[in-house]
């Protein structure tokens, strides 16, 4: 239950943001047309000849320029765990606009690729004047928590005809079989001009590749994060901390779970066909208090989900007494321990991640308001105009197995960024945020009366629409726009990024919201030219 995705940007040409909506099987995706009174009506994106022929879930959305004709297409991803390992609905699909908003599906522009998605975003990292893509790779059906392969698909379009090529081998090895990605942003972390890659996924840290001028390199094992493994759903950035450099916040399981981990007493899965009948079992386990007292490895699903998951089970746990006495190592033979593939997490906070600099990483707990459920879209925005960057979160999983439960305990969340990487979170009444359900993207988009908006989507529920009150003045970046350094009367200055795809399932317009505490706003594109913005 990880969608509904959103994205936007300005689809039919008329200079103002709209709002794209991802849709499940079987199901139309929608686009809503913002229009000059700040009303929205609502339009499908693709005519299918029959509801029969959609075919995928889509995962990550993407609004951007692919074959550089001057209007914005459509790629959708395609995911989900509920159909077999390669199946053909899992074929990402590219819509091509023809300047009115009016799309055509292209079914030759995108390499194969069967794998089951979780995003995609987009940034010109070889630096030759086209967007090229990143597209993770989220699971194996039905062979869960096994690797995946993440992949860099470069922009070779030509002659307003677009095509892109599979170039993850020759420049970026180190995404084959990188990991369950949920998220990723493109962002230049060691401000040398050349946008790097982070990656959030379940079972792995915060994943760092370095772009050293088109190729990329795995830099985790020294950035401070290669210890910190989580199920990290998801990423935004920001300059949190007026220091010029990129900061990150990470979202995690969060700490209001039966899952409470560190690096003593982690979680860790074993994975393999232990009962040899062709199917993948996967055996969450966590430590827990022993009869005598101390903690010790136990299977997290009781004895009626494992003897579901393996029949042998029946026959070695009879009764629940001893089941409920069991550790993993009895449960597990030392040969089918043998034959897992095993993975850890010992930390499923969910983090503000500060930029130290020289490569190095420190994290640090949200607040515990932050941790009452998962975090999934995520706006980093100083909506209170005090200079320093704020977080709009959007969160709670619905979806979890009926032992576990619902993650619910969010209702939307704005944290209050103090300058310095600090965080206070506002009660509901304070911040006019409220997403009761099962909340999963967050997008920001300007009004067509130049209000700043943000749009909500909810699993099984209604996409809700909120305004700030604010009346001060919303810029828009150009597309080209790489970023921004804002400087403030009082001599303070922060970097500001512009981004194709920011957070789980989310594309947010790239906006400024000024305040009378703003000085001057200097934008670089990706010409290296630079200019002043007016308001």
């Amino acid at each position: 239950q990880y969608g509904p995705s959103l994205a936007v940007a300005d689809i039919d040409g008329n200079g103002l943001d709209h709002i794209l909506v991802g849709t499940p099987y079987l199901q139309d995706e929608t686009y809503f047309l913002q229009q000059s009174n700040g009303t929205f009506i609502a339009k499908k994106l693709f005519s299918y000849a029959s509801k029969y022929d959609k075919i995928q879930e889509d995962m990550g959305p993407l609004i951007f320029d692919a074959d550089n004709d001057g209007d914005n297409d459509i790629y959708l991803a395609s995911g989900s765990s509920e159909f077999t390992e390669g199946y053909k609905g899992y074929q990402d699909r590219l819509f091509i606009n023809d300047g009115k908003g009016n799309f055509t599906k292209d079914t030759t522009a995108l390499p194969q690729n069967l794998v089951s998605k979780s995003c995609v975003k987009a940034v010109d990292y070889d630096k030759d004047g086209d967007l090229d893509l990143f597209v993770g790779g989220r699971v194996i059906p039905g062979k869960y928590p096994q690797s995946v392969s993440s992949f860099i698909f470069r922009n070779d379009s030509k002659n307003g005809k677009a095509k892109f090529t599979d170039v993850t081998a020759s420049v970026a090895k180190g995404l084959l079989n990188v990991g369950l990605v949920c998220d990723a942003i493109w962002s230049d972390y060691d401000n040398d001009g050349w946008p790097d890659l982070i990656l959030t996924g379940e079972w792995m840290p915060v994943t760092i590749f370095k772009n050293n001028h088109g190729s990329f390199q795995n830099v985790t094992a020294t950035s401070g994060l290669a210890g910190e493994l989580g199920w990290w759903n998801s990423i935004t950035a920001g300059d949190f901390d007026n220091d010029g450099d990129i900061d990150y916040i990470a979202g995690n399981l969060g700490a209001n779970s039966y899952y409470r981990v560190d690096k003593e007493y982690p979680a860790h899965i074993y994975a393999a066909d232990f009962d040899q009948n062709g199917s993948y079992d996967a055996i969450p386990t966590l430590f827990l208090p022993a009869i005598d007292g101390s903690r010790k490895e136990f299977p997290a699903f009781g004895r009626d989900d494992m003897t579901k998951q393996m029949i042998l089970m029946r026959g070695r746990f009879p009764k629940y007494r001893k089941y409920a006495m069991a550790t993993i190592d009895f449960v597990l033979t030392p040969g089918m321990k043998k034959q897992a593939y095993t993975l850890t997490a010992n930390n499923l906070q969910s983090c503000y991640i500060n930029n130290l600099g020289n490569g190095k990483f420190e994290l640090k707990p949200l607040p515990i308001q932050a941790q009452f459920a998962p975090l999934y879209g995520m706006v980093a925005e100083d909506v209170d105009g005090d200079g320093n960057l704020d977080v709009i979160i959007n969160g709670n999983d619905f979806g979890t197995e009926v032992g576990t439960g619902r993650y619910d305990a969010l209702n939307g969340l704005i944290l209050k960024g103090d300058g310095k990487g600090n965080f206070k979170p506002l009660t509901i009444q304070q911040a006019g945020i409220y997403i009761p359900g099962d909340g999963k993207a967050l997008v920001a988009l300007r009004s067509a009366n130049n209000r700043y908006l943000l749009a909500a989507s909810q699993n099984k529920s209604t996409l809700k629409l909120f305004s700030a009150k604010s009346s001060s003045t919303v810029l828009s970046l150009l597309p080209n726009d790489l970023y921004a350094i804002i400087t403030y009367k009082n001599g303070s200055k922060r970097r500001q990024e512009a981004y194709f795809g920011s957070s789980f399932l989310s594309q947010s317009a790239n906006l400024i919201i000024t305040n009378s505490n703003m000085q001057s706003i200097e934008v670089t594109n990706d010409k290296n030219q630079k200019r002043q913005l007016k308001w």
